[in-house]
C-alpha cells in the first residue's frame, strides 16, 4: 500500500531529539528523509552511556528510535565543498527541517529569508527553544529547560508544597516534533494550491504553555484545529 508522503524529500539539518522526531514521523509515512550529520556524527549516537547502557555500535535504541527509516550523509557544512553538497541536496528537496539557532543559520547563509529566494517552493521547517524574537531567541533549548522548566508543564503535575516531579527525557521534545510534523504536512497540502513554500515552526516554550493552559489533550486538539505555527 502506498504511504501518504511517498515522493516527498526531506533534508534534516538537525540533531538530538525534537526535530529528529519530526523527521522520523515523516519517514514513517513514506517521506525520503536524509539526515545531514557533521563529520563526527549526530551526538545522539554517543549518548548510550549517559542513558545507562553500554556504548555499542551494533545496538543504539535512542538512535534507531529517532532516526529509523532515514538515509544519512556526513557533510562538513563549514567548508565550501560541504555547502555545495548541501545545496545540491536542497535542489531536489520539498522540506528543509532544522533546529539550528537563528544566528548560526544566518552565518551559514541558510536562514529562511535567504533560502526562500533560491527555493521558492521549499517548506522551511524549524524548531526553536524560545521563539524567533525576544531576549532568549538565541538560547539553546531542550525539553527540560524550554518545555518543562520554562513552559509551566511541571507546575501542574505536583502537589502543593512539593517540588516539581522529574519528567521523562524527550517527552517534551516528542510533543514539539509531532506538532511540527503536522505543520509540515499542512504546508505541503497548501503548496498544491499556491505553488509556494512556507515557514512552519514550533517552539518548545510556546507549545508547553498551550498544553498547560488548555489542559493537555484539549490544548493539542486546539492546535490541530488552528495551526498557530503560521501566525507567530
Amino acid at each position: 500500500m502506498r504511504k501518504a508522503l511517498e515522493g516527498i524529500k526531506v533534508i534534516q539539518l538537525a540533531n538530538f531529539i525534537a526535530a529528529a522526531a519530526t523527521g522520523r514521523y515523516l519517514a514513517d509515512h513514506g517521506a525520503d528523509v536524509i539526515l545531514v550529520e557533521s563529520p563526527k556524527g549526530d551526538p545522539i549516537r554517543y549518548t548510550q552511556e549517559q542513558e545507562g547502557r553500554p556504548q555499542n555500535i551494533k545496538e543504539n535504541v535512542a538512535w534507531e528510535y529517532l532516526n529509523g527509516n532515514k538515509r544519512c550523509i556526513s557533510i562538513n557544512t563549514k567548508t565550501e565543498e560541504g555547502k555545495e553538497a548541501l545545496f545540491k541536496l536542497l535542489d531536489g528537496a520539498d522540506v528543509l527541517l532544522t533546529n539550528w539557532r537563528l544566528g548560526a543559520l544566518q552565518r551559514a547563509g541558510l536562514d529562511y529569508e535567504t533560502l526562500k529566494e533560491r527555493y521558492p517552493k521549499l517548506i522551511y521547517a524549524m524548531i526553536l527553544g524560545y521563539g524567533k524574537t525576544g531576549p532568549d531567541k538565541d538560547l539553546p533549548g531542550y525539553d527540560f529547560t524550554a518545555f518543562f522548566g520554562r513552559g509551566g508543564y511541571t507546575q501542574n503535575l505536583r502537589r502543593r508544597g512539593n517540588d516539581p516531579i522529574t519528567m521523562i527525557p524527550g517527552l517534551g521534545d516528542n510533543n514539539v516534533g509531532l506538532m511540527l510534523a503536522m505543520g509540515i504536512i499542512t504546508a505541503l497540502y497548501n503548496r498544491q494550491f499556491t505553488g509556494k513554500g512556507d515557514f512552519p515552526h514550533s517552539f518548545q516554550i510556546l507549545l508547553c504553555a498551550h498544553e498547560s493552559a488548555g489542559g493537555g489533550f484539549f490544548a493539542l486538539f486546539q492546535m490541530i484545529s488552528v495551526p498557530f505555527w503560521y501566525k507567530i
